[in-house]
């Protein structure tokens, strides 16, 4: 796509009017937003536009989060989620919308996909057409949010539908994935085994130390290697999805610099494309960050503004473009009698058509040329545009003489904004280099390449030694920067596939590269042909295979199991003649072992031969699909033993097995603490917590080693137990039964609103899954709910049991996640009702209803009071809770949880932290 610069948004492109405050008028407080790009997403950038500016296709794949958390933060239907508004839809659909306006010569095909707890394709591959961006919105907004987020299924499902594309119609590769946070296959317990492998899986590294160690590079270095640039947007909306969606980082770009983890092939190879993780708090943030990604993949470079708003545009910027949310006021040079453009004052020097929210104004004319300033109210971003390209001529070609050496200038020319042909003046002496690039992505420097500065010409001497049938070279000029104020401008950047030609009466192979088709799984099989046309004058010639096929190019470490197959009708020397104007096809194929999903890239040496002159040996290049598919028979028969068995075998077997395999288990490194605590409207208030992390630590004592169990009892708690049902295709459960006149109140396996369990009429509660990393439960007494009415504060007992770490706050943050859960409150409220009813059916005739049953004292009564909740030192009811130890203000007053810390491998919500199944350390003076 040789117009990059016309391409005014792409990648992942919101409609501008989406960002807060784009009407005249409106004023925003900032938006939250990461800052910028790392270098690898400034690179994968860079890969994109080079692509684009070499190629006129672009395959773009949008994979779609589309679990409960878009739409509600509690599972069962509570809180407002990341994107309840489906704002999704709109910023989406638009950058489709700017992707498919590339140009009349270019072709932009789409599709995409959606994940939560599997994957569905949802929309096949189109060519984009107008009206392309509603389907797209339409699809997001019928989505209905359920299930988890499985990102393995996400990934393998694109990258499915990227393969079988990229087979048909070769391009440029783009995969848009967005999420909000949190890998979470199948449990709603937090983080799983199956969890922690898949994220290992997908690293091709032991990212988290609890799970199982990787079989290969992983998915992502696949994506790399295959070229598909994979911009991974993460929609972070609180800080436990921020912590946990920080795994995507290393994975989308093989590296997080922060942290020193890293995952794949390391150091990257040179063929490699790179990858773009990008973050936002909100979807409003969300879409300026799209816009941001938009303008550099356009061809813009980030410029800053001086303290009071103002810049310099230098001859050599083509145009530039500002995002801005709130009221804004641009002033032109004072030089140029322009007057001063704002949302309720055109002018007719804004480039029409530009949204609200962005403003985009050509600099080609001298008048527009000066120091510029801004005025506006929040978000503030700049670009500036070159709009230089570079153009290879399209006959250019590499000729092969009889002596086996090389003569050829390639000749390129760069071009302006205008399409014509640029005078550099305007621009310093830049670092103009030419470079050919190998087939395993190696660059070696071309020093004879030259770039006439006053006309654009450019020529690039090939060296006589080069062998391949087919090169690549690329060429850059990198630094660019004006001459005037130095202003930094994005480096121009092209490829051209040039062939190797032989003289007239020499055979030469029809097809560069050799295609293959695809090799599926370990035991399938990649077949094609070498088509090698015969000499157009002389006599007969011949083609000889004069090796085994070098893999130049794979994402997986496998190159000691390749078996290569070559037939044909070769002589005993590896030949076979080729008759004038004839041709001959030589069978090849390709297998290995080891399956991994992969683009894999090859070359065979190949001697031609005319009928007087030497022969003459080219590396002709070879390319097929590796896969890695489901095994799909083993699938079905699978399924098959297992419904015979299910008709066959007695049901009673399924029972024993159920009983059998529900067992309760803590291990050494559990602990367990229990505090004084009160319900508030707010939520959770603890009474006796200590005040210091260490005095808090001493609270939590090791519970103690229980394997394999099906009845345990706590003292606050009461009995917790297996609950094996007789019908065996009932799923078992987990109950806590509490002792006396005790209700549970509120009890959750994790930080995850996901994780509450289900309340019974008795105050018992059932658990599906009952893990005791971070379990807590809150009981209050039946005499406490009687004794207070609706909007009261309520003695209680919390029971924290919590999987001991490194980390000095770890407990402060247990009893974080506690006093955060406002949910809490509202269901003493429902168990207070079910009380009262309960109660008032007990009521015998002639008794007050309601009255409690024998043995507890009438609420109101003194033995039934506890004692005063609000004191000096204590806040009533309604008030504010108190902050834990350690935690700090949030801004502007009320004092908020303890802020995120900081961990080698970023922790999930809802679970303990990775490696931590491997067991703490031992504490000093530890039992």
């Amino acid at each position: 796509m040789r117009r990059v610069r016309g391409l005014l948004a792409a990648v992942v492109v919101a409609a501008a009017t989406l960002l807060p405050g784009a009407a005249a008028g409106a004023r925003v407080a900032p938006l939250a937003i990461s800052e910028g790009l790392s270098d690898s997403g400034r690179q994968a950038i860079a890969d994109l536009r080079t692509c684009l500016e070499s190629r006129d296709v672009l395959n773009v794949y949008y994979v779609i989060d589309s679990s409960l958390s878009l739409a509600v933060a509690d599972g069962q239907g509570a809180g407002s989620g990341s994107d309840p508004d489906v704002l999704r839809a709109s910023i989406l659909a638009n950058s489709l919308e700017q992707l498919g306006r590339l140009g009349d010569d270019d072709t932009v095909n789409w599709a995409a996909g959606f994940f939560s707890t599997e994957f569905s394709s949802a929309i096949p591959w189109r060519t984009w057409q107008e009206g392309g961006s509603a389907e797209l919105d339409a699809a997001i907004r019928s989505r209905t949010p359920s299930g988890y987020t499985n990102w393995p299924a996400a990934l393998r499902g694109a990258q499915g539908e990227l393969a079988q594309q990229q087979s048909e119609q070769p391009g440029c590769q783009l995969l848009v994935w967005l999420t909000d946070g949190q890998l979470d296959i199948r449990a709603p317990n937090g983080p799983g085994p199956e969890d922690r492998d898949a994220l290992n899986e997908m690293c091709g590294a032991t990212l988290d130390p609890a799970g199982a160690a990787p079989t290969g590079y992983g998915i992502f270095n696949s994506f790399r290697q295959s070229g598909v640039v994979v911009v991974g947007a993460l929609l972070a909306t609180t800080d436990a999805a921020s912590r946990a969606g920080q795994v995507m980082r290393p994975l989308i770009e093989g590296a997080d610099p922060d942290t020193g983890v890293a995952c794949g092939q390391q150091p990257m190879p040179e063929g490699h494309v790179h990858g773009a993780f990008v973050e936002a708090t909100s979807p409003d943030a969300l879409a300026h960050v799209f816009l941001q990604l938009a303008a550099q993949v356009g061809g813009g470079y980030p410029h800053p503004f001086d303290a009071d708003g103002s810049f310099w545009i230098d001859p050599g910027v083509a145009r530039f473009r500002i995002i801005v949310g709130g009221d804004w006021t641009l002033h032109p040079p004072a030089e140029s009698g322009l007057g001063a453009a704002s949302p309720g004052a055109a002018q007719p020097w804004v480039t029409p058509g530009t949204d609200a929210g962005v403003i985009e104004v050509s600099t080609t004319d001298a008048a527009a040329q000066g120091r510029w300033r801004l005025e506006a109210g929040d978000t503030r971003s700049l670009y500036l545009f070159s709009d230089l390209s570079i153009v290879f001529e399209p006959t250019n070609r590499i000729e092969l003489g009889a002596d086996g050496a090389t003569a050829a200038t390639l000749l390129a020319q760069v071009r302006g904004a205008d399409g014509e042909d640029a005078d550099l003046a305007d621009f310093a002496p830049g670092t103009f280099s030419a470079r050919l690039v190998g087939a395993d992505g190696t660059r070696t420097p071309l020093p004879g390449a030259r770039v006439d500065a006053a006309t654009g010409a450019i020529s690039i001497p090939v060296p006589s030694d080069v062998t391949a049938a087919e090169v690549v070279v690329e060429a850059s000029i990198d630094p660019l920067t004006t001459s005037r104020h130095g202003l930094e401008l994005a480096p121009v950047t092209t490829q051209q596939s040039v062939k190797t030609v032989l003289p007239t009466d020499y055979p030469r192979i029809a097809t560069i590269p050799v295609r293959l088709g695809t090799l599926e799984g370990r035991d399938g099989v990649a077949t094609g042909t070498i088509t090698v046309s015969g000499p157009a004058t002389g006599d007969a010639g011949q083609v000889c295979l004069r090796g085994d096929p070098d893999v130049t190019s794979d994402s997986a470490s496998r190159d000691a199991t390749w078996r290569w197959t070559v037939g044909g009708e070769l002589d005993t020397d590896g030949c076979i003649a080729v008759p004038v104007g004839g041709e001959v096809e030589i069978p090849i194929s390709a297998a290995n072992e080891e399956a991994a999903d992969s683009a894999v890239r090859a070359s065979i040496p190949v001697g031609l031969r005319s009928a007087t002159g030497p022969e003459l040996t080219q590396d002709v290049p070879i390319a097929f699909t590796s896969t890695h598919p489901v095994n799909v028979a083993a699938i079905g028969l699978i399924a098959l033993v297992l419904l015979v068995l299910s008709v066959l075998l007695p049901l009673l077997v399924l029972w024993l097995i159920n009983w059998l395999t529900t067992r309760l288990d803590i291990d050494r490194s559990i602990q367990r603490a229990s505090f004084a605590a009160r319900i508030t409207p707010g939520g959770v208030v603890f009474t006796d917590a200590p005040t210091s992390d260490t005095a808090l630590s001493e609270r939590f004592r090791y519970r103690g080693e229980a394997r394999n169990v099906r009845t345990l009892d706590d003292p606050d708690l009461g009995r917790i137990r297996t609950i094996v049902p007789w019908f065996p295709l009932r799923a078992p459960k987990y109950g806590i039964a509490p002792t006396g006149d005790r209700v549970v109140v509120a009890a959750r396996t994790g930080a995850r609103v996901a994780s509450a369990g289900e309340r019974r009429p008795d105050g018992s509660m059932l658990f599906a899954q009952l893990p005791f990393d971070a379990f807590w439960a809150v009981v209050v007494s039946r005499a406490e709910l009687r004794r207070t009415k609706r909007g009261d504060e309520v003695a209680a007992t919390a029971v924290v049991y919590h999987r001991e770490s490194s980390d000095p706050a770890q407990y402060r943050d247990r009893l974080a996640d506690i006093s955060r859960d406002a949910a809490v409150a509202d269901t003493v409220e429902r168990v207070r009702v079910v009380l009262a009813e309960r109660d008032a059916a007990q009521a015998k005739p002639g008794t007050d209803a309601g009255r409690p049953p024998a043995g507890e004292p009438p609420a109101g009564s003194p033995a039934s009071s506890a004692p005063p909740l609000a004191s000096a030192s204590q806040p009533r009811s309604g008030s504010t809770p108190p902050p834990l130890p350690g935690s700090r203000p949030a801004p502007g007053g009320s004092p908020a949880g303890p802020p995120p810390r900081p961990s080698a491998a970023p922790p999930r919500p809802g679970g303990a932290p990775p490696g931590a199944a491997g067991g703490p350390p031992p504490r000093p003076g530890g039992r």
